[in-house]
């Protein structure tokens, strides 16, 4: 192999030594870290007992075969089987990857059929080689990867066919999800690189773009906190937080999400490098970390191993993490957004095929071996089975079916002549509700094995969809139907109609629903409703048992890694090898006659682990009644008393590392062979034996032990779930359909075969990329439904290199679904398959449906129902407002730089939505916003937002995309969350995110306007159909004309649009105005008020709203007319033709201006019950603390070794009101703080006149003591619970807990009496005497708290005792409701003025009745201050 094309030039040389650290030498070339072999022994495979190679042995001590951790020798050498690829080491550059001028891709072939050989040591010919995750030798490469095209008709390593297919889908799906991942890692191994000449500041900025414009973040100086095993292998790493996430601002940042990918990449002074790849498990905050780092600069991330079979990789993080030089540094490169779950499952699915056999189906179809021959699509494999017809009467509606008025569909009939067919259509036309489109698609689908459904915008794809899954139910009632979407958002809307069209049997899989409902059918709630059998259970028990077991081994193994000093589980194994007398001798600590521990025999290792530890701590087995109390704490299964407090100390200070060590003593290690009895040793030779074992032992032989349990945990976990999957498939197998997504498709792909699914139907299959579409074919599937729009939004892919859409991607085509290849094909690997089309629309306006007639889908029809009024106060239905106004520079440095915004666009949006609300006509709700970029979305989400113009409404995704371009801070996250808010919000969208939904009227934004000519995202056919078929009623562009007629589509020609009007001076009126009445009189040529006759009875002149509705020129409402300013709720009549006006929203909405008093008095009734509610659980939680502190004083245990027993404890004690606690902030935070916000919106907006009736009441306040109440209380106990400690001297631990205890009280104290005095002021600005008085009690009871624990803040005390001289004159002055407190006020006087620990009690019989009010607000709220 040439090296040049590896290595680094002379000239690169002296760039990249002029920047490395002194200690890098011209000559050192950062390389991939080789992983050094395993340091455990080796057996055969047949010495090994193959019940505890999965983690338990029935047969305990009598089993003849080996039990040890160790190397499996067939394993060993033959793992996968993967080939050795001789290659040269790639090389770390500080100059950026391989420049794309040339192409990102080479098509020589890969591995050995390259010109210069293997690229890397994973790039295999073989897809079932090579590994999911990037290598940190590929991540160095600097040759394009190898990338074959899609067409078959190009020659690759592979013939035409399923094979081919796969292994193109395949090496397509991982670049577009790897590409980004490893532009980052390079990158980040770059500045890695430099951080050696000049590491980075306290308060650095985690992120980072790449020459190719990749983002990620980058965090410094990490180090591993430590290991544990929870479902796996888990780190918890730590880092230095930058400052902006420091403390809370790690909880809304977005950084490390449960699921998603990061990467751990380590460089040592050699010059060495290595990648590990994770999952995120959790993520702890710089508070969360205060206890152990005493600061807030560093927080921590717990992370397991993306790919949990590839120990090898784990064995390399571990030895470079518990083994570090001096030099080594660690960096964690977290990727936006990469879910692991969203691309793991459907890569090794792939591989599975790849392997495979006549595993896939249609594979003949959709990957014909010989492109050129004819292909004929067979009919359902079940259409000749059990029943000769189709019954289509389930489809009738009830007056048909109760006149016994069957219909039947004959099979050869569904796929007859025009004249045959056309007569069923008639009769499933007259006797359903199908539309002629829906009837011919079903009789279409219902003969076709492999069938496609077109449906454009608003024609009832999904109603076709469950019209198709009730008739097959019919016909096959014992076979369930697999419906899979490409999002969880798409599968809940689809089983959400099959429930409300009686399909009851439905289990949904996965566990990504938003919806509630879903609860009760998913996997879990099914087996609630079955039994297992005997064997079932037996097998599960088995299972458990294994996974257990191992489970417990693999704690064992990171307990040993953590700890400081030797454990028996890292030493027990080497002492079985090597000193066996010594290991007899710990595992025969006890005498037989012992009976009260008779259990221990049957847990021996967990026995010599306890003997180990006794042995080293000095301890002598002739001392059998100490010892036998220490291995009953050791088991927890006595509760020692006091007493036995002093006879032991803390083993951690009675280790060897704190005795002779400490003295300074040296350890001479001991020669020769282990002999006598252990337990006759001095201390001193056995503090000599444990330093030689842990010298012989080091980091590397717990780390193997660990990568081995690791090995045979994920066989015993997937012999498990092998199990529960043969269970399941019982259940689901009695279920009518079963809901999925296609990840979920292939992660459950072993269950879903057994159970021999002969029918698919697959939504929106237009979204969805092959690779995970192939998911869904399983082999016995007979009868495959693809329904979708291929000409609406295509799959999103990351890679434009890949796409369609580009000159380059074209010939790739990742972005071309399975429904669109087979549909409408661009290469010429395969013939078009006939596809149903659906005809008739239901959703836009004739007006806006000709945009569609007139480009995409000519053969269009319009339902009678999209017939509606005009649009309030537009002249026209749909106009086009041209302007040449430019669009704003973007930032290429700036996070998001690609991305474009066009300000003067976001201002005509927003007075454009202002009018739009202020005539009254629309909800907030009705009304979307359309965006191309997310740059103009955040612009437009500021401008809306601080001009108060509407609530905005914004969906996940996009939420995601402005945090992560620093466009939406981290209170605006929880800000913008539709399920919080009262009133109907704007929701203000990106296209992409827009598809299926549908709004009254839309605003299109098309940003872009330069003289370049440059179009950018609506460029596509595809993104602009979905832009124009979402209204309803109403649709709007606002953008540069010209620019946009370069567009291969006639949707954007102002030509074809009804109406096209420019900027004008009326326009810029409107702009600068903001007026409604000067629009209706200045006769602006396309804004008018709309009639208010549900009728449409046009009114001559000006409309006569304004008898009803005056405006103010800010759009306030300033007075209301005629009949509906008297008392009266009822609706008007329109005055020419005497219709009701029900249909008007104008109306609708005086007559709840009428009520709006009373609407808002029940809010606040269940405002207060809910505070009642709350306030009784806070002084029941408060009582039984009280009742049960004797318990928890007799249940802390003494003794070194009950440690873990009294944290626990303690824990419980200290999160027993937590779930109290959070309910009360949740309530505030999503349902209080809304409402008020609400309210206080609509008072300004209806002016004080219509709410005088309604209590304004300020619950926040009152939330927020209630939260102060349920703190005090916790922190009165951790009081309570640190002098006990203290008291009881039961050990130095037990003391450690004690002090964290009364510090982390002391901070939340003081941050909690200057939040109340904030509280305080507030009160006052309200006038709520009764909770002012209340809040200034609450706050002397922390002040006192302190003073109690030692703390003497003299400007609290002085508050303290001024604010209970006024706490005493408000009781005095309003005695209806302050003076309610006077017993309270009493009790805490009596608290502060005392010496006595003893708390005040604030829940006297008065406060008790005046919270018990709150059920019947009304009462409390005629009180002065309630």
């Amino acid at each position: 192999m040439a090296t040049s094309d590896l290595s680094l030039s002379s000239e690169e040389d002296s760039a990249v030594e002029a920047q490395l650290s002194p200690c890098q030498s011209k000559a050192a070339k950062v390389v991939e870290r080789p992983l050094p072999p395993s340091s455990l022994p080796t057996l055969r495979w047949h010495d090994i007992c193959s019940d505890y190679y999965n983690g338990y042995c029935r047969n305990g001590d009598e089993c003849p075969r080996d039990h040890s951790i160790c190397h499996i020798q067939v394993v060993a050498s033959s793992e996968d089987g993967t080939p050795h690829l001789s290659t040269e080491l790639n090389v770390l550059s500080l100059e950026p990857r391989f420049p794309l001028e040339g192409g990102p891709f080479d098509n020589e072939g890969p591995a050995h059929l390259a010109w210069l050989g293997p690229r890397h040591n994973n790039d295999h010919a073989e897809i079932r080689f090579i590994r999911i995750l990037p290598t940190t030798d590929e991540i160095l490469c600097q040759r394009p990867p190898y990338m074959p095209f899609k067409d078959s008709s190009t020659g690759t390593h592979h013939q035409s066919g399923m094979a081919r297919m796969l292994d193109v889908q395949f090496r397509h799906f991982r670049y577009d999800t790897f590409e980004s991942v490893i532009d980052a890692c390079y990158h980040a191994s770059q500045q890695l690189q430099m951080a050696f000449r000049q590491p980075p500041p306290l308060d650095y900025d985690s992120r980072h773009r790449t020459a190719r414009g990749t983002q990620y973040s980058l965090f410094h100086d990490v180090r591993l906190e430590d290991v544990r095993f929870e479902q796996g292998t888990q780190l918890r790493l730590s880092f230095a937080c930058p400052a902006r996430i420091r403390q809370r601002g790690m909880g809304s940042s977005g950084h490390f999400e449960s699921g998603m990918l990061m990467a751990l990449v380590g460089l040592n002074s050699e010059h060495t490098l290595f990648t590990s790849f994770c999952k995120i498990e959790m993520r702890q905050s710089t508070s969360s970390m205060k206890p152990i780092t005493g600061n807030h600069l560093r927080a921590s991330v717990v992370a397991s191993f993306a790919d949990p079979s590839d120990t090898d990789t784990m064995r390399q993080a571990l030895y470079a993490l518990k083994q570090p030089d001096r030099n080594e540094k660690f960096v964690i490169v977290e990727f936006p957004k990469v879910l692991v779950a969203g691309f793991y499952w459907i890569l090794k699915h792939l591989q599975f095929l790849s392997i495979s056999k006549n595993t896939t189906a249609f594979s003949d179809i959709i990957a014909p071996p010989d492109p050129q021959t004819e292909l004929l699509i067979p009919p359902p494999t079940y259409s000749g089975v059990e029943k000769s017809t189709f019954d289509l009467s389930i489809l009738q509606d009830a007056c048909h079916r109760d006149n016994c008025s069957t219909l039947k569909a004959e099979p050869h009939f569904l796929n007859a002549g025009l004249t045959e067919q056309k007569a069923l259509v008639e009769d499933i036309c007259s006797t359903t509700t199908l539309d002629p489109g829906q009837a011919t698609a079903l009789c279409e689908n219902l003969s076709r094995g492999l069938a496609f459904t077109q449906g454009p915008p608003g024609t009832g794809k999904t109603f076709l969809g469950v019209s198709l899954a009730k008739v097959i139910l019919q016909h096959m009632p014992k076979k369930p139907i697999l419906v899979a979407c490409m999002t969880n958002h798409a599968l809940d809307n689809f089983l959400g109609d099959l429930l409300a069209q009686g399909i009851s049997k439905v289990a949904r899989l996965g566990s990504g629903s938003k919806e509630d409902w879903t609860g009760k059918h998913t996997l879990a709630s099914l087996r609630k409703n079955f039994k297992n059998t005997c064997a079932e259970a037996t097998k599960l028990s088995k299972a458990y048992q294994r996974v257990k077991a191992l489970s417990d081994e693999g704690t064992r193994c990171c307990e040993s890694l953590n700890s400081r000093v030797l454990t028996w589980a890292a030493v027990r194994d080497h002492l079985k090898w090597h000193y066996r007398s010594a290991f007899h001798d710990f595992l025969k600590c006890l005498s037989p006659t012992e009976q009260q521990i008779e259990d221990i025999r049957k847990k021996r290792s967990a026995a010599g682990g306890f003997a180990f530890e006794y042995w080293c701590t000095g301890g002598d087995l002739a001392d059998m009644e100490r010892f036998s109390r220490e291995i009953d704490t050791y088991f927890g299964m006595t509760m020692p008393d006091s007493s036995s407090s002093g006879d032991t100390s803390e083993s951690e200070d009675l280790s060897p590392e704190f005795s002779i060590h400490q003295l300074g003593i040296p350890v001479i290690l001991p020669q020769g062979d282990f002999e006598g009895d252990a337990w006759e040793l001095p201390m001193d030779v056995r503090e000599a034996w444990i330093a030689r074992w842990k010298s012989e032992l080091g980091i590397a032989n717990s780390t193997d032990k660990l990568a081995e349990v690791q090995r045979r945990y994920i066989a015993a976990r997937e012999m498990k779930q092998d199990i529960h999957s043969d269970v399941d498939a019982r259940y689901l197998a009695d279920q009518e359909v079963i809901g999925m997504t296609t990840t979920g498709c292939a992660k459950y792909w072993s269950m879903l075969k057994t159970l021999n699914l002969q029918t698919l139907i697959c939504e929106e299959a237009g979204e969805i990329m092959e690779a995970q579409t192939i998911s869904t074919l399983l082999p016995s599937i007979g009868h495959a439904i693809f329904i979708g729009d291929p000409l609406q939004l295509r799959p999103q892919v990351n890679q434009p290199c890949l796409s369609l859409e580009t000159s380059g991607g074209s010939k790739y085509r990742l972005d071309e679904s399975l429904f669109e290849r087979m549909v409408m094909p661009q290469g010429q690997d395969v013939q078009a398959l006939p596809a149903s089309k659906l005809s008739l629309q239901r959703r836009m306006h004739p007006d806006v449906a000709d945009l569609m007639r007139a480009t995409l889908y000519p053969f269009l029809l319009d339902h009678p129902s999209t017939s509606r009024l005009p649009v309030a106060g537009m002249a026209h239905r749909t106009f086009w407002l041209d302007h040449q106004e430019p669009e704003d520079d973007p930032d290429p440095f700036a996070v998001g730089g690609r991305s474009y915004s066009n300000r003067f666009e976001c201002a005509m949006i927003c007075e454009l939505v202002r009018y739009l609300i202020n005539t009254n006509d629309f909800d907030s709700g009705d009304i979307a916003i359309l965006v191309p970029y997310s740059r103009q979305l955040g612009c437009l989400k500021e401008r809306l937002t601080r001009t108060g113009t509407c609530s905005i409404s914004l969906s996940d995704k996009d939420k995601e995309d402005l945090a992560n371009m620093g466009l939406l801070d981290d209170n605006e996250q929880q800000k913008f969350r539709s399920d919080v808010e009262v009133l109907p919000m704007v929701r203000l969208v990106t296209i992409d995110s827009f598809q299926g939904e549908e709004a009254k009227v839309i605003i299109l934004s098309t940003v872009r306007s330069n003289l370049q000519d440059r179009v950018g995202f609506l460029q596509t056919t595809n993104r602009i159909n979905v832009a124009c078929s979402r209204a309803r009623n109403g649709f709007y562009i606002i953008g540069n004309s010209s620019l946009l007629r370069t567009v291969d589509i006639r949707a954007f020609d102002p030509v074809s649009m009804v109406r096209h009007i420019a900027v004008t001076d009326a326009v810029l009126r409107f702009v600068a105005y903001r007026v409604v009445n000067y629009l209706a009189r200045s006769h602006a040529p396309f804004f008018y008020l709309a009639p208010m006759c549900a009728l449409g009875c046009a009114a001559s002149g000006v409309p006569p709203v304004g008898k009803v509705l005056e405006l103010s020129e800010s759009g306030k409402i300033t007075d209301l007319k005629g009949s509906m300013a008297e008392t009266c709720t009822n609706l008007p009549q329109c005055p020419q033709c005497g219709a009701p006006c029900d249909d008007v929203r104008r109306y609708r909405h005086l007559r709840q201006f009428r009520v709006a008093s009373n609407t808002i008095d029940r809010l606040y009734n269940m405002f207060g019950r809910k505070m009642k509610t709350f306030a009784e659980k806070i002084q029941g939680a408060s009582k039984e603390l009280d009742i049960g502190f004797k318990l928890f004083c007799k249940h802390v245990e003494p003794g070194p070794l009950a440690g873990r027993t009294n944290t626990a404890l303690v824990k419980a004690r200290m999160l027993y009101i937590m779930p109290t606690q959070t309910m009360i902030t949740r309530f505030r935070e999503e349902v209080v703080e809304g409402v008020e916000k609400d309210v206080a919106h609509t008072v300004m907006l209806l002016g004080d006149t219509y709410l005088a009736a309604a209590p304004m009441l300020p619950f926040k306040c009152r939330f927020d003591l209630l939260y102060f109440h349920c703190r005090l209380t916790m922190l009165r106990e951790a009081t309570r619970i640190s002098r006990f400690l203290d008291q009881s001297d039961y050990s130095q631990y037990t003391g450690r807990i004690a002090a964290k205890l009364r510090t982390r009280t002391i901070d939340e104290a003081k941050e909690n009496v200057r939040a109340i005095t904030l509280l305080i002021e507030q009160c006052r600005q309200y006038n709520l005497k009764r909770l002012e008085a209340e809040a200034m009690l609450v706050h002397i009871c922390y002040v006192k708290l302190l003073h109690d624990l030692g703390i003497e803040p003299e400007p609290m005390g002085n508050d303290a005792c001024r604010w209970l001289l006024q706490v005493e004159a408000l009781i005095l002055k309003y005695p209806d409701t302050a003076g309610l407190l006077r017993s309270s006020y009493d009790s805490v006087k009596s608290y502060w003025e005392s010496s006595k620990t003893t708390a005040a009690d604030l829940w006297t019989v008065e406060t008790r009745k005046f919270w018990k009010q709150w059920g019947g607000l009304s009462q409390v709220a005629q009180s002065v201050g309630g």
